[in-house]
């Protein structure tokens, strides 16, 4: 495949996301307006609507398109051409994983973590959680247009191994992930911030084996940008109780426990 291609991706890919994001922390920092990292499409339409400032949130919102913008760019608009594989096993196993991942720091914030004092109606935990799962399958999910539908195939003609394309790809996934991983910890010091990226590097590098070996089975990127969000939601609802929670870096664990499992079952070349 043309590694022009490849360059003109990740430049737009990289540029539009780290200037998005880098961009509205700096301003908020200069205007003195929380960046709230975690909002949801509801959540920027209330901002608007309240006539509250807005440019750092929209800035910082419209920044995780930047590998939409790249997959339309590089295929001039058009949709991915794989045909779908419905293959009901691992269309179930994308939804199953994401919970079972999730499932051990679930429990051990039950053991020994401290829950928020007081919590909301059933009925507000479960809109909060539906409506962030909707907004992420149309924002975080969209990545998969890149990493996916574009990066994966590109690896895939280049690269000897599944391996070899997993942890590249999910090495240059977690690469773009980091300005939002500085803006996350650097208040809380380089203690705190180093071993943060080498744990969400470890994590993603996991993960991206996992939605490619998902999406080799399916071809499917709107399943996979389900399973994006869900994966995300799930981390969402554990923090939404136990926002202090330590327990959020077992999920990297266990993520490299879906791989090895992956791995033995289907020999995976």
């Amino acid at each position: 495949m043309d590694t022009k291609k490849l360059r003109t991706y990740l430049v737009i890919a990289f540029g539009w996301t780290w200037t998005g994001w880098i961009s509205a922390y700096l301003l908020s920092l200069s205007s003195g307006i929380p960046l709230v990292t975690d909002t949801t499409i509801f959540n920027l339409i209330e901002i608007i609507l309240n006539g509250k400032e807005t440019v750092p949130q929209v800035l910082f919102f419209l920044a995780v398109y930047g590998p939409l913008v790249g997959y339309i760019v590089v295929n001039h608009g058009k949709a991915p051409s794989e045909n779908i594989d419905k293959n009901y096993e691992f269309i179930l196993l994308a939804f199953i994983l994401p919970v079972l991942i999730i499932v051990p720091s679930f429990l051990l914030c039950l053991l020994f973590g401290d829950r928020i004092q007081t919590l909301p109606s059933i009925l507000i935990i479960i809109s909060t959680i539906g409506l962030y799962f909707v907004s992420n399958i149309a924002t975080s999910g969209t990545e998969e247009f890149g990493w996916r539908g574009f990066l994966y195939p590109y690896l895939k003609q280049t690269q000897k191994t599944f391996w070899d394309i997993s942890w590249k790809g999910g090495l240059i996934w977690a690469i773009w992930h980091y300005p939002l991983l500085v803006i996350l910890y650097i208040g809380q010091g380089f203690a705190v911030l180093l071993p943060s990226l080498v744990g969400f590097t470890a994590g993603i590098v996991a993960m991206n084996y996992i939605s490619n070996f998902i999406y080799e089975k399916t071809k499917s990127v709107p399943l996979l940008m389900a399973m994006h969000a869900l994966n995300n939601t799930a981390s969402f609802a554990l923090l939404l109780f136990y926002p202090q929670t330590p327990f959020l870096i077992v999920v990297h664990a266990m993520t490299w426990l879906a791989v090895a499992y992956l791995e033995k079952k289907y020999k995976i070349v």
